[in-house]
């Protein structure tokens, strides 16, 4: 089972990686979103349902990782797949500067030390008042996502890529609490399942309105580091997510530096 979940992380940091490209491309073929329509005519176009198609192929892969695996160490790789994009733009015919493939240095050594750092175990039980308190908190990225909607600027992207990010922290911590229940035909009455459709749902569309309306190296890098930072916070205080004996200097310059490689090639997703 845990050969299984490092698979499904893999899978789930190269499935986000080409899905936030082809999401990017088509945000950029919509027009301003001013109201519903304008979402509507984002989510509608044929790049950006590709990447959804992605995304869930991803956001299956999370899940089945933060079964086994802490959520720092997930979310660390996950947000790594702004290397997938990286790639992907060379492959278009971008050039690799110099920072870049340092920057891909960098995350690549984050990443092998969260690896090695972490305690691979089944997420801690959580009890139903905690299960329907991670659906009410996503009141949060609601309340800050629409406020962003409604602001113009540069605040505008910034408050929307915070809810983003806080949406897709929401989708993983209740991945995580999920994670400790037996799937039964009884996880349909599940308020953590309800909170993953909720926190994905606000993620994705705040996500695409922040893509259109700014650069994606903003939207990409205060997404990304939401998204790594406030889940793994949360999984080492409240779902037992443990890291190994004596390796804790070697998860704090992994997460450091996983973060720093993330942010540095967050240009590429755009």
């Amino acid at each position: 089972m845990l050969l299984v979940s490092w698979i499904a992380a893999v899978v789930a940091c190269l499935a986000y990686g080409a899905a936030t490209v082809l999401q990017s491309v088509g945000a950029r073929r919509a027009d301003t979103a001013t109201g519903v329509g304008g979402v509507v005519g984002i989510v509608t176009q044929l790049p950006y349902l590709v990447g959804l198609a992605l995304d869930g192929l991803g956001f299956v892969g999370n899940v089945v990782a933060l079964r086994q695996l802490p959520l720092f160490l997930v979310e660390a790789i996950v947000a790594g797949s702004v290397a997938v994009t990286a790639v992907i733009a060379a492959l278009r015919g971008e050039r690799l500067r110099g920072r870049d493939w340092a920057a891909l240095g960098v995350l690549g050594l984050g990443l092998v030390l969260l690896s090695i750092s972490a305690a691979p175990a089944e997420a801690s039980p959580t009890s139903l008042t905690r299960d329907w308190l991670i659906l009410g908190c996503a009141l949060l990225p609601l309340v800050v996502g629409l406020v962003g909607y409604r602001t113009g600027g540069p605040s505008s992207v910034v408050l929307l890529a915070v809810a983003a990010g806080l949406g897709f922290s929401g989708v993983a911590v209740a991945s995580r609490a999920m994670g400790a229940d037996p799937i039964t035909w009884g996880l349909l009455l599940n308020p953590l399942l309800w909170a993953i459709i909720a926190y994905g749902a606000l993620a994705v569309g705040f996500f695409g309105v922040a893509l259109q309306r700014g650069k994606i190296t903003v939207v990409a890098a205060v997404t990304f580091v939401i998204e790594v930072i406030v889940p793994s916070a949360l999984g080492l205080l409240f779902f037992g997510d443990g890291i190994a004996d004596g390796r804790l200097p070697y998860a704090v310059a992994g997460f450091v530096l996983a973060i720093g490689g993330t942010v540095a090639l967050s240009r590429f997703a755009e």
